[in-house]
Parts: structure tokens; C-alpha cells; sequence
């Protein structure tokens, strides 16, 4: 029998290593193969595709990101063939299985990791077998086993990472790699706190994959693992890896519990790590102690803010912190006090994500102690409880719309570090919400936007609050580009005034000298913006990372 193991992934950059896995681990024992598609692609293409793969068994990797959509394919690959056997599996499946088997037309759940136990439940089906695997459910028998793959067979079997159809795609996508299994922590909003115990791979394992994907040209590389820095000697001899065997246009990235680190740690990334190589990304969620017990997360937010501190002061990794709204006990006026602790500490991006009740956690089984009330639909996210109204969490929402354009885009770097310091200062979240406010009142729409359209709204939202930073604005609006921009935000010169312009400027021989610059850089490679009383700055777009700016006095008329 044909078997066929797939997911939709989240973009197509994404790779998913789980198909991978199924994959090695079974190629050798049955007809097996994989393929991966993205929520950019049709569902009647992809069910054609399916369809047309002639498999009798068909596998599926189910994710928070994708379970609506799958939601839509599998009835109509049961109509196209209703003998195909579908087998489900993945994070969005595992805790319950029950409700999959009653609500779609699938015949096993696979609970937990599956790379043993999908060679087993084939076997079985091929031979006509009872199924009574630990960790496969079916309509009549519910499985309460989470299935553990071995890691020692694991690493015993052909890599998942190097596998002959990922060769030429390799550089084009987000490479997923795994050095750990599991978590020890228990944040009742998280699925990983639903596993026990913490598993690693082998080192030697580890650096042999690592360095055949670095040798291969991979440009991004995702660490799996839930606490990469749990462990002081395995997090050091993987980090000493990568720095001995760094190579330009490769970043790795991390998800690391800050409390954890200490100051030799933070002295070794500091003074041995290449620039911009490591991203970690630290999840906070919040500052507040009380919703932190309520959802059993550990955490010491001082010890933590001077450790962030100190990377910082390094300026070699990048840093992404992570907060929650919707959290336990945590009001409006509490979460703008969490945010604006952790905006203080001015990591290149802060993601604020919001609550999801996610199938199989604590907090989602305890919902009514705490009135929360949220969508039945992936990704199940909040609408209130007893602490956040749902207008309430629609301004934050629209504060976090604004956080991404003007903040984590890292378009306006200049004109926010003066905003922050000078005028809002201690009050980040303040910011953005008032900036939100102003774009409803204005009935700014929120997509289909142009760079400009950003700018110009920056620049009336400031303007109305007092604050002119013109200066900085066209600074930053000009370091997006890597040769001249075709316009400029404020129309304050006319396409045939600044052609005229130019093209007077570039008759001006000893300023040309002056200068080291050619009349054909003036005409071509300039962006000409009036300053008042006939002086104009030139800014000089030399290559794609040098720009010059000169201010110009015009003597002579047009």
C-alpha cells in the first residue's frame, strides 16, 4: 500500500522536520513518501494533487496554523476516494483525539511523536491486523498514551536533514533543527507543559548534522529545542560549534529562558560571537507575579532584565522578547505596566501575541475559574475574561498593528529612539495605542498601505501631538531605500521642479569637484529635498549601503 505523509505549512519558506522524520524512520519498511504544501495554495489543488498521488493511506500533520484548512480538504479527499485511509497526528490532534475521530472523517489519531508508531499502525493495516498501538485512537478505542519516540534508534536511522530532495531548496528556506526533546517547565498556557522530562541528542550526532548544513549553504536555522539553555554544558559545546564553524549570511535562532543565564555566559556570547549570527528570542509574557503563578511560569523579571540588559550592551545578538495579553489577573492597565517594563528594554522587536486556549492545556480545562470566554475556532484565541473587556483587548490589538509598522519593522529606527526618549518616555505602550486611536479617527486603513503612506501618518500623528521630527523622518525614510526612491512622502517638490533641479546641480562643476561626484550621480542616484531660502539637501545614494548628504545653495535661477 501507498502511503503519503503531508502538512500545509504556515508559508512557503517554513520546512516541516516532523514529515521528515516520518519519513527516515519508515522509508525502508514500507512505500513511503512526503510532501509539504502551504495555506497559500488552494484546497482544490491540493486535493487534486492528493488525489492524483494514487496513496491508500495518507497521513497528515496537524498544527494550530492549519487545522481550519484541513478542516475543508479531508471531506473532500474521503468524496474523491472514500476507501483512502486518513491518519492524523501533530501537536493540534494529540490531547484530543476523541473530538477529531467524531467531528471528521479520519480513522486514526496518532497522539504524541509518531515516527516508530506510524511504521507500526501501517503494518498493521497492511496485514489486517487489530490496531492496539499505544498512542493510536480510533473511533472505538481511545488511546491515553503519548507516544516518546527513542532518540537512540532515532539517530540510528538516515538524517532528516540531509536528504537528497532538499538539496536545492535548502538555501531558500527556514531550516528546522532540533538538539532536545520536551520542556521542564509547566506554563499552563503551553502545550509543552503537557510533556515530561527533557531528552537530548547525541553531541557528535548534533555537530554532524549542523555542519552538513552549514557547508550546504542553509541561511536560517531554527532551534526547536523549548529551553535551549537548560543545560549550561550542552548549550556551550553546541554554541562553541557554530562559532568555530561560522560562516557569513547564516543566522541562528533560539529560544532561551534569560533567567537562566549568567554573567560568564553573556561575557562568552559578548566577546566570541559574531554579529547578528544569533537571535535569541526570550518569552516574558508578563511582569506581574500574580498572573506569573497563576499560570505556574518562573520567572525573575529583575534578574532577567539586567541579563537582556547585558546582551544588549554586547550589540551582538538580536533580541526578540515575547509578551501575552489576556493573561490570568493581568487588567488593561496591568499589561501596560508589563509592556512598558519590557519596551524599556529596547530589543530590536517585542512580539505581542495573545492568549490561545489551546486543546489539551490547563488553562483551557480551568477557563471558567478565571471567566474566559474565547472562540471555539483555531486559534482560539481569548475574547475577554474577568480582568480584560473585549474592547479592552481590541485597543491592544490595534496598538499591536501599530508596534509591527513602526517598531519591530525597524523602519524608523532615528524618529522612534528620539520619540521614546523625549517625548513618551516610560510610556511606550502609550504610544502605540494613542497612534492606533489616531488612525481610527482619521479612518486610516489598516492594509493595502504603501512605505510612504506610513510615514506621512507618523508625521501627522506627531504633528498633532506637538512633535515635529521632520528632520529624522526623511533620515529614516531615505535609509529604507538602496538607491533613490522614486518619490517622498511629503509632496513637496513637483516631478519637473526636481528634474530641473538636479539637472542645474549637476552643471556645477566645482561642486561636482568638491564633492567626488559626477553630474550623471546628481541627475540619477539624488534625492533633492527644499530647506528654505533656496538651499536644498542632497542625499547622494552612492551603492547600496553608502548615502551622502549635502546641503546645497542654489545661486543661479531654473
Amino acid at each position: 500500500m501507498k502511503t503519503l505523509v503531508t502538512t500545509l505549512n504556515a508559508k512557503y519558506i517554513h520546512t516541516s522536520l516532523a514529515l521528515r522524520w516520518l519519513y527516515v524512520a519508515n522509508k525502508d519498511n514500507c512505500d513511503i513518501r512526503f510532501c509539504e504544501y502551504s495555506l497559500k495554495e488552494k484546497n482544490e489543488t491540493i486535493v487534486k494533487d492528493i488525489s492524483d498521488s494514487g496513496c491508500d493511506i495518507l497521513g497528515l500533520s496537524v498544527y494550530i496554523w492549519n487545522v481550519n484548512r484541513m478542516a475543508e480538504i479531508i471531506p473532500q479527499l474521503k468524496i474523491n476516494n472514500p476507501e483512502l485511509i486518513i491518519i492524523l497526528g501533530g501537536p493540534e490532534v494529540t490531547y484530543e483525539p476523541a473530538h477529531f475521530l467524531n467531528k471528521w472523517p479520519v480513522d486514526y489519531v496518532i497522539s504524541g511523536e509518531g515516527e516508530f508508531v506510524l511504521g507500526q499502525l501501517i503494518h498493521a493495516i497492511e496485514t489486517n491486523k487489530e490496531v492496539q498501538i499505544p498512542g493510536v485512537s480510533t473511533r472505538s478505542e481511545i488511546s491515553k498514551t503519548i507516544a516518546k519516540a527513542d532518540l537512540d534508534k532515532l539517530v540510528e536511522l538516515p538524517s532528516p536533514y540531509m536528504l537528497d530532495e532538499d538539496k536545492e531548496s535548502i538555501i531558500n528556506r527556514l531550516v528546522y533543527f532540533e538538539t532536545s526533546r520536551g520542556c521542564p517547565y509547566q506554563c499552563q498556557y503551553c502545550l509543552s507543559s503537557l510533556e515530561k522530562g527533557v531528552r537530548y541528542f547525541p553531541q557528535e550526532y548534533i555537530f554532524e548534522n549542523l555542519s552538513y548544513l552549514i557547508n550546504s549553504g542553509a541561511r536560517q536555522i531554527k532551534f526547536l529545542d523549548r529551553t535551549f539553555n537548560l543545560n549550561k554544558e550542552h548549550t556551550r559545546s553546541v554554541f562553541d560549534f557554530l562559532i568555530a564553524n561560522h560562516r557569513p549570511n547564516l543566522s541562528c535562532q533560539f529560544e532561551i529562558y534569560a533567567d537562566l543565564m549568567t554573567d560568564d555566559s553573556i561575557d562568552y556570547l559578548n566577546s566570541n560571537l559574531p554579529p547578528n549570527f544569533f537571535r535569541f528570542e526570550i518569552g516574558i509574557q508578563s511582569t506581574y507575579e500574580p498572573t506569573n503563578i497563576a499560570v505556574k511560569r518562573k520567572q525573575d523579571f529583575p534578574l532577567l532584565a539586567d541579563n537582556i540588559k547585558k546582551l544588549m550592551q554586547g550589540r551582538k545578538v538580536v533580541l526578540h522578547l515575547d509578551l501575552i495579553a489576556g493573561l490570568p489577573y493581568e487588567s488593561f492597565q496591568r499589561f501596560t505596566h508589563s509592556f512598558n517594563e519590557v519596551f524599556a528594554l529596547k530589543a530590536k522587536e517585542v512580539q505581542l501575541g495573545f492568549l490561545k486556549m489551546l486543546r489539551g492545556t490547563r488553562l483551557r480545562n480551568e477557563a471558567d475559574n478565571y471567566g474566559y470566554v474565547y472562540s471555539e475556532d483555531a486559534p482560539y484565541e481569548i475574547k475577554y475574561n474577568n480582568d480584560i473587556s473585549a474592547d479592552d483587548l481590541h485597543r491592544i490589538h490595534e496598538a499591536e498593528h501599530a508596534l509591527e509598522r513602526y517598531w519591530n519593522s525597524g523602519r524608523f529606527v532615528s524618529t522612534m529612539n528620539e520619540v521614546f526618549d523625549k517625548y513618551y518616555s516610560g510610556r511606550f505602550f502609550e504610544f502605540f495605542d494613542e497612534l492606533a486611536q489616531f488612525y481610527s479617527q482619521q479612518h486610516i486603513p489598516q492594509i493595502g498601505y504603501q512605505l510612504e503612506d506610513l510615514f506621512l501618518c507618523l508625521h501627522q500623528f506627531l504633528l498633532s501631538r506637538g512633535i515635529d521630527l521632520f528632520p529624522l523622518l526623511r533620515a529614516d525614510y531615505y535609509a529604507n531605500y538602496a538607491m533613490r526612491p522614486p518619490g517622498f512622502w511629503l509632496k513637496n517638490l513637483d516631478k519637473d521642479t526636481r528634474k530641473k533641479l538636479l539637472y542645474t546641480i549637476g552643471q556645477d562643476k566645482e561642486f561636482l569637484k568638491k564633492h567626488g561626484l559626477t553630474r550623471k550621480q546628481i541627475e540619477k542616484q539624488t534625492a533633492i529635498d527644499p530647506e528654505g531660502d533656496n538651499n536644498y539637501l542632497l542625499t547622494v545614494f552612492l551603492d547600496k549601503k553608502t548615502r551622502m548628504s549635502i546641503l546645497y545653495e542654489l545661486t543661479v535661477g531654473l
